[in-house]
This record gives C-alpha cells, structure tokens and sequence, in this order.
C-alpha cells in the first residue's frame, strides 16, 4: 500500500502538469476583458474563383465537374471587383472604436491563378488577374480602402488548390477544359485538392512559400504577420515551414484538419493534445483562435446569425479574449448582387449591435496587434499614412517600429503612457 501511495505521489504532478497543458489558454499581458477588441478575419480575397460571373454556368452542369461537396452558395462565389470593396469599406468607415479608430477588416488573400486560356495555362500573380476575372479599378479601391485605415492584408496561401491536380484533371477531360476556359476554377476532385496536402513535397511548398511572400510583398508593400492555411488543412512540417520565415502568428489552430488523422472522437482528441502541446513546446508561435462566426450568406436566418456573433463577442470578453469574428469573402462578393448586399447588411448590423452595447466596441484590431499586445504589452501597425500604436499595459513602456529600417531611415523608439491607444506622431519619438 506504501508502494502505492509513493507511485501516485509521483505521478499526481506529471498527471497535473499534464491536465494543465491540455486547459490552459492563451497567455497575455494585456486585460482584453477592459480593451474589448475585436478583429474580423476574412478569408479568400484575391481568389480567382470560383466562377467569374453566374453567365459561367450557362449550358453547364455543376455535377459533371464532380468537384465534392460545397456550400450551395460558393457556386458563384466570385472575384470581389471595386464595388464591393468600396460598399464593404464604407460599411467599416462608419464605426469608430474608443480610440477614433474605424471598424477593421483583415482580408487574408490567395497571392495567384491559374487560368486555362486559349488552349493553354496560364500563370497570374496579384495585382494581375485572368481575362476572365478582370476588375476594373479594384486596386485603387483596395488602397483607398487600406489608406483609409479599415483594410488590413494578410497571407491566406498561394493558390487554394493544389495546381498539378487541377491541371492534370483539365487535361483529363475535354468537359472539365471547357469549363477551365470559361473561368470556372471547380474540377474533378477539387475539394479535396489541398493546396498543403500532405502528398506534395516540402521543398515544393517551400519556393512556392517564398514565390507567395514576394508577390505579397509587391502587392502591399510590407510583408505579412499572420496567416491562415487555405481549407484549414495543415501539419506539424508545414507549421515547421511557416516559422522557418518568420510567419508565427496562425490564425484558428483550433479549426485545422490534420491531412493524416482520423475522423471522429479520435481525431477531436488529438486535435485538442496537439493544439494544447503547440501552446506549451512552441512559445515563439501564437495562436489566435476564431470564437465567433458572421456568415450571414451561408445561413437561412441571416438576423439569427448575427445576434449569434453578437452573444459569442461578449462571451469572449467575459472570457478574457479578444473577439475574433470569421467572415468569409463570399459574404460581401458575389456574382449574385443581393447576397453580396445581405453579408453587408449583417456586418452593419453586427457593427451597430456591439456600438450600441454598454460601453460600445473597445477597439477593431488586427492579428499582428492582438498578437504583440499579448507578447510584449504594445503594438504598432501601419494605417495609411497613420501608424496606430497602443499600450494595453498598466506601466509606460517603449514600442519599436522597425518601419525605417525597411525605408532605409532610421528605426523608432516610441515611448506610450499606459493604456495609450490611437496615432502617433512623428513628436512621439523618443
């Protein structure tokens, strides 16, 4: 019975150490409870697909394709063009956090196409879009927009499939080509066509990285500091690979299909050991976890959704987290005008919801500022020609904006009182 006793004294650590590592959550220096944030996270923008426009589908059936099962309204998911980047600006522009600042979107985007084009294929890279996907004036809009402080990029994956399968199924079928041809990105397979499946090889993934990060980079003169996985569908090497380019910041970890784990409980628990694992063994990575849905589209009671994310944003900061809303491209572009309209309206009404809260919106941030405030208790992001800094500290700290070292001038120390947030002039610097 000793014997015993002492065996289970030495192991109630390890048993509790074990229990704490699968509960704990997400460390911070900061009381989001008091900063009532929020960041809207928006995946799929810059995707040519998955049609140009609803005339695609013309003489065509969507079963032929056999592209696996969709939600029935990314049929004519499509290409945002300018109005809808201005209309969904507008929307955001109209709220002010406590801080002055407007309601914040980060749009993470797919960086290039394939197009299938005069019997051969063809290779875009953001700003560049295929014949059938061109969108007059869609870039001033989007720096209008990211001047205006209320577009925020980030890195969603390179292309949302994987391109050897998409053209080795074109070539395939004579049916599939057509398709091809019209700009219909859908093909045999497709949705389980991984663009990080676990078949494709690391040092391909890896200079398509690299290609990605450039063409970001291009794009939106700055590289990305926060990423979600195309599908939701990666693993430990591909985690490996991020980190190695100093992309730590992954976004809905709690969300990710691991390529080669079962489906069921099985799979769930080894999703929870692997997430809580990630937390403890990896430090240098954060993990920002979507806690509230707004997907007015895909949902027959768009009012019900909303006052869902709605009860799920305070739920977060009774929780102590910052509410970090999923809300997909296809609610605010699509080839059908109403339902581009009916996403708007249910991001209007959310926003107007929180607004009228008692106490209102504490401040709209975006992945890189949730992450540093947690880490290091201040942050800095870019807005236009505005740089917003915040200290969620209750003791003056000093934040550091590399922004010069990249324009070749000198690099800043800016000195924030506690619980500072909003721009900082150049005087600032210390």
């Amino acid at each position: 019975m000793r014997r015993v006793r002492r065996s289970f004294a030495l192991l109630l650590p390890l048993l509790l150490a074990f229990v704490a590592m699968l509960t704990a959550g997400p460390q911070g220096m900061v009381d989001w409870r008091a900063q009532r944030a929020i960041t809207i996270e928006s995946d799929d923008w810059g995707l040519s697909g998955f049609v140009p426009d609803a005339a695609a589908w013309d003489g065509r059936r969507r079963e032929d394709l056999t592209p696996g099962s969709f939600p029935a309204v990314y049929w004519n998911s499509t290409l945002e063009d300018s109005g809808s980047v201005a209309e969904l600006a507008a929307v955001l522009g109209a709220f002010r956090g406590r801080d002055g600042q407007p309601a914040l979107l980060q749009p993470n985007y797919i960086l290039s196409a394939l197009a299938w084009e005069g019997g051969q294929w063809r290779r875009y890279d953001l700003p560049e879009l295929p014949q059938a996907y061109q969108r007059p004036g869609m870039w001033t809009a989007v720096r209008e927009a990211t001047g205006r402080g209320v577009w925020y990029p980030e890195f969603h994956g390179a292309w949302h499939y994987d391109p050897e399968r998409r053209q080795s199924a074109t070539a395939a079928d004579p049916g599939v080509a057509a398709a091809a041809e019209r700009g219909i990105m859908l093909f045999p397979g497709s949705e389980a066509a991984r663009e990080l499946g676990p078949w494709r090889s690391t040092p391909q993934l890896a200079a398509e990285l690299d290609t990605a990060l450039a063409i970001f980079g291009r794009a939106f003169g700055r590289r990305p500091g926060s990423l979600i996985a195309p599908d939701y569908t990666w693993d430990g090497r591909i985690e490996a690979l991020w980190a190695s380019r100093t992309l730590v910041v992954l976004q809905a970890k709690r969300e990710q299909r691991h390529p080669r784990w079962p489906h069921g409980p099985v799979g769930r628990v080894l999703k929870v050991v692997d997430r809580q694992w990630s937390r403890a063994v990896r430090p240098e990575r954060t993990y920002l976890e979507r806690n509230c849905r707004l997907e007015p589209a895909q949902s027959p009671d768009a009012a019900a959704t909303v006052a869902a994310c709605l009860r799920d944003t305070r739920k977060a900061w009774r929780r102590g987290e910052p509410a970090i809303v999923e809300s997909h491209r296809v609610n605010f572009a699509h080839a059908d005008p109403a339902i581009a309209a009916a996403g708007r309206r249910g991001l209007r009404e959310y926003l107007e919801c929180v607004a009228a809260l008692e106490g209102g919106p504490g401040v709209f941030l975006a992945d890189v500022e949730v992450a540093s405030l947690m880490r290091h208790g201040v942050s800095l992001r870019q807005a236009g020609e505005v740089r917003i800094a915040r200290n969620g500290t209750h003791s003056r700290r000093v934040a550091f904006d590399p922004a010069g070292l990249r324009r070749g001038t000198t690099a800043s120390l800016i000195l924030l009182d506690s619980h500072f947030e909003g721009p900082v002039p150049a005087s600032a610097d210390r």
